[in-house]
């Protein structure tokens, strides 16, 4: 009997027990659903992301329990593969009083869609946390509207040029960036009726990088032009306006009558595309890489709106700030680019070009002469002098056996240990610059690659000073994608340092950051066309002394030597555009790239070689597989010099650094002789027709039926004509006129407008080879050529270019 009552004692002990453990694991739930910290997430912009750009993530963190202390993270991911492969950890430290809320704002960079995470952490727990496995994300056209009015150019978004509407986004004042790597985002940049002087220094910086750096920026006027107008930089003002007026009717605009417009002169280098008689109305100007639209109008005006070609003059407008921008000189360039036929290149796909050069292991250094030297000259001095005197001094010579023997272990322990002290715990680091400028400038966009190799496993502290939170990674060169360690790259947005957790030995791991560089160097230059020969020169007014360079234009190129501070340089090339289906232009050939060499443990020419062509392959997309680019000359400057000071774990590691500044070098004018084709290249500047969805090949627009037209603007010299004027197809494809889903082929009809008849005339339009221009489609002050290609059925268009003779 008193066995039967333990036992039933043991069965109420464990039954306690067990509802015990029950309550507290139901317990569990109940408090992480009831923690005091909650989220509100705000995912780019109004929940949507563009692939391939910095997005900004919005983050409020409430607190109603006692004072909090935590880390907030913010993970992204893509998951169908690429670079990277794997996902970032954007965090900042996290401190609420009790009641209070804090907004938090980081930037992340998806080329694919994917999940994105945000989370608190304290103490390694997570104590809230909001997973948006399928956040909307899309790749075309962005336009982002600051104006007082919420509905001013809405139009824009029921426009379909190209066959796929942007994506209109009205910006608050505070949710604008200041910087320019994340305002690219945006193809267009609208301002009206807003006052710009609310906007920061800093914020007005950014605008005037963002379009700098290729950019595109629209504003609008009329009655609230100073409104408008006075915040803005003067660079970003393409017209000196005076005042307003109100119109009876503006005939450019349907007939739209009583509209108010800016009123003044057009400043010098800037053109009005829209005119009503003498009264400018949309006045266009390049400014940098990009470009900047004024229209003397507002866009909100009831009349404007009203009038019958408000759409076509807004879709105009539209197309020439974006598929017709100057940072995208070729059809193939602005097609791809901007019709989202592949995400934008983002610097973690540039990242992944120069990933091979990245992890390209120098060859190690020989220690200096005179420390080897000293160590010879030591080991000597003590196995033979010292040795024998101090035997012979305690009598005991025939030790010497022992002694020397000794010695040399002792001095072999030495020279390993100092080895391994010097040589075998550093850090290499590999990085690559590249500083686009602009001449008269003092910022420059500034790209930054960099490899780590770490001797020992640990986790390491990359430190790249100053505001640096704009940070991808690079695992291309991983052999192992898999690696769930890779997705822990972590940057702090506050201090700007990386945790690269998890290192093993000799394990490289890489990243690619970018931003604005403040005291950019002072480099400029000019090119013309003279004699049919492209020339220039290149002036060094930096500090930096740059080793070499190479300028090149189209399927040309030409090396110059070292350019020190103050010192010019000059070239001159015969143009020669490249050519679908081209040999590759071998600038800087490697055994990498031509041999498929591994490039590990190359010596350092061959490692200079292989990092120099991976970067002008970034500068210039596609000059390596012969497709059609850019006649425009492009100088790109080498020099040993980092722009950016990278620590370790505190310390300054073992850096190899190749460092490009690079210069466009735009044609500005165009003198005496031929101009061959390549030179004056085809700008859309008007779009009415359907290409999504049209997958053609590399470097060819498939339209459905509709028009493309196009302007070839030569620079010409003061007092020169163009003469006997052609237009140059280049499509290795076959005709233009391709089938379409009954099989037929659309034709394709080629007109220009006449500048003496003020109307449209039909040209001789050939697919693949030349087009004759008539003198009277040639604009008589400024050579300009304006060409119509379109259908009733669907067609195809490659690269066109002008040429002639200029007398």
């Amino acid at each position: 009997m008193q066995g039967a009552g333990r036992r039933s004692v043991t069965r109420a002990l464990v039954a306690l027990a067990a509802a015990v453990v029950a309550l507290c694991a139901s317990a569990v739930p109940s408090v992480a659903a009831e923690s005091p910290i909650t989220l509100s997430v705000q995912l780019g912009y109004h929940n949507t992301l563009k692939l391939g750009q910095w997005m900004p993530v919005g983050v409020d963190v409430t607190n109603r329990g006692p004072d909090f202390e935590g880390t907030l993270e913010v993970q992204a991911s893509n998951s169908a593969g690429g670079p990277p492969m794997g996902a970032a950890i954007y965090e900042a430290p996290v401190s609420l009083a009790s009641g209070a809320t804090k907004h938090y704002r980081t930037y992340i960079s998806m080329d694919f869609p994917g999940a994105v995470s945000v989370r608190v952490v304290q103490g390694g727990h997570v104590v809230a946390s909001q997973d948006l496995t399928s956040p909307n994300t899309f790749s075309g056209l962005l336009v982002g509207i600051l104006s007082d009015r919420p509905s001013t150019l809405d139009a824009l978004g029921s426009l379909h040029p190209g066959g796929t509407a942007p994506q209109v986004e009205h910006v608050a004042a505070a949710d604008l960036s200041d910087s320019a790597p994340v305002l690219r985002a945006f193809d267009v940049i609208a301002i009206d009726d807003f006052a710009s002087d609310t906007l920061t220094s800093a914020q007005k910086a950014g605008l005037e990088d963002y379009v700098l750096q290729g950019g595109s920026l629209l504003t609008g006027t009329g009655g609230a032009w100073r409104k408008t107008l006075s915040g803005l930089p003067a660079a970003l003002v393409p017209m000196s306006i005076t005042g307003s007026t109100v119109t009876p009717s503006l005939g450019a605009l349907g007939g739209a009558k009583g509209v108010e417009v800016a009123t003044g002169n057009v400043n010098p280098g800037a053109t009005a595309w829209l005119s009503d008689g003498t009264l400018p109305l949309v006045v266009e100007a390049r400014t940098g890489q990009g470009m900047i639209a004024l229209a003397t109008f507002d866009w909100a005006q009831d009349a404007v709106t009203g009038a019958s070609d408000y759409a076509t003059v807004l879709r105009q407008t539209l197309v020439r700030l974006t598929y017709g921008s100057i940072s995208n000189p070729t059809t193939a360039g602005q097609m791809v680019t901007k019709l989202g036929a592949g995400s934008s290149i983002s610097v973690a796909m540039k990242g992944g070009t120069l990933a091979q050069a990245l992890g390209a292991i120098p060859a190690l250094d020989l220690p200096a002469w005179w420390l080897i030297g000293t160590l010879v000259f030591l080991y000597v001095l003590l196995v033979g002098p010292v040795n024998y005197f101090v035997l012979r001094a305690v009598g005991r010579r025939a030790l010497a056996w022992i002694t020397v023997p000794t010695i040399a272990l002792v001095a072999s322990a030495g020279a390993y240990g100092t080895s391994v002290i010097t040589k075998g715990t550093s850090v290499l680091v590999n990085e690559v610059s590249v500083i686009h400028v602009e001449p008269g400038s003092s910022r420059a966009a500034q790209e930054e690659y960099t490899g780590i190799m770490t001797p020992t496993r640990g986790d390491y502290q990359v430190g790249l000073g100053g505001d640096r939170s704009l940070v991808s990674p690079i695992y291309y060169y991983s052999g192992n994608t898999s690696d769930s360690s890779l997705a822990a790259m972590r940057i702090n947005t506050v201090s700007s340092d990386i945790t690269l957790p998890g290192m093993t030995a000799f394990t490289l791991r890489g990243f690619a950051n970018e931003g604005m560089l403040a005291n950019a160097p002072d480099v400029s230059g000019q090119a013309q066309l003279v004699g049919g020969q492209v020339s220039g020169v290149i002036k060094n007014s930096s500090a930096i002394e740059f080793t070499d360079g190479v300028v090149i234009s189209g399927n040309s190129f030409q090396k110059i030597g070292a350019l020190r501070p103050g010192e010019n340089t000059s070239f001159s090339m015969q143009p020669s555009p490249a050519t679908y289906g081209g040999q590759p232009l071998t600038i800087y050939p490697s055994n990498y790239q031509f041999n498929g060499m591994y490039p590990n443990n190359t010596n350092d020419v061959e490692r200079e070689m292989e990092t120099r062509s991976a970067v002008i392959s970034t500068v210039i997309p596609n000059i390596y597989i012969g497709a059609p680019g850019s006649s425009v000359a492009v100088a790109v400057l080498w020099t040993r010099q980092p722009f950016q000071a990278v620590t370790v774990n505190g310390s300054h590691p073992r850096t190899y650094v190749e460092s490009a500044v690079v210069l466009e070098l735009p044609i500005e004018r165009i003198g005496a002789g031929s101009m061959p084709s390549g030179i004056v290249q085809g700008r859309i500047i008007d779009l009415n027709a359907d290409t999504s969805g049209s997958a053609g090949p590399p470097g060819i627009v498939v339209a459905q039926s509709g028009s493309i037209t196009y302007s070839f603007d030569p620079a010409l010299a003061p007092g020169t004509r163009l003469r006997s004027a052609s237009i140059v197809s280049s499509n290795p494809y076959g005709a233009k006129g391709v089938p379409g889903a009954t099989g037929t082929v659309g034709t394709v009809k080629a007109q220009a407008w006449d500048w003496s008849q003020g109307a449209w005339v039909d040209l001789g339009y050939a697919d693949t080879g030349t087009t004759l221009v008539p003198d009277s489609a040639v604009n008589p002050t400024t050579g300009e050529v304006v060409m119509k290609l379109s259908s009733d059925g669907q067609f195809m268009t490659g690269s066109l270019s002008l040429q002639g003779s200029v007398g």
